[in-house]
């Protein structure tokens, strides 16, 4: 390969020789030639490159202006995406809530019937009490009764006003 090589810039050489020899112009013509044909090339180069850095500009212009345009784009449809997911998740809290207001009401209710036989349940467990009692003890029914009562009355003042409470913390 060398060879090759080698070969090639010996015959490069012998023609650049050969074409010096046999040129019809002068050495100081052919310069002056030479130089004016650098010049004009240079010259096109430097206008090529003037050229080229306005286009790479005006292309970077351009490139800006559009990735501007992109960006204010993006921007607004993620606003619009968001806006819309937005009110979607407020249309279902706005349905959900009748459902949940709807179940807190109906637990509420079971919880005050509960809480009517219980207290239904202690005074007819106290009833039961006092007739065991004055059954059991005469002497001491008129005392168990009125302690009865009293439980009685308690535990229905109780559940009233537990009732009450609840009703106005509904409110």
């Amino acid at each position: 390969m060398s060879n090759k090589l080698g070969v090639f810039l010996a015959g490069g050489l012998a023609g650049a020789v050969i074409a010096l020899l046999y040129a019809p112009r002068s050495g100081q013509e052919t310069r002056a030639l030479v130089t004016e044909k650098m010049n004009d090339a240079w010259g096109e180069a430097q206008q090529f490159g003037a050229q080229a850095s306005a286009n790479v500009q005006q292309a970077a212009s351009e490139v800006a202006t559009h990735a501007q345009q992109f960006a204010q784009d993006a921007q607004a449809r993620g606003q619009e995406i968001y806006s819309q997911a937005a009110d979607r998740v407020q249309e279902v809290a706005d349905n959900v809530k009748p459902a949940f207001a709807q179940k807190n009401d109906e637990l509420r209710d079971k919880i005050n019937a509960a809480r009517q036989r219980i207290a239904s349940q202690a005074v007819k467990n106290a009833e039961e009490a006092k007739d065991a009692a004055e059954d059991a003890i005469p002497v001491a029914s008129e005392a168990v009764s009125e302690a009865a009562e009293k439980v009685t009355d308690a535990v229905e003042n109780a559940a009233k006003d537990f009732s009450d409470a609840a009703d106005k913390a509904d409110k």
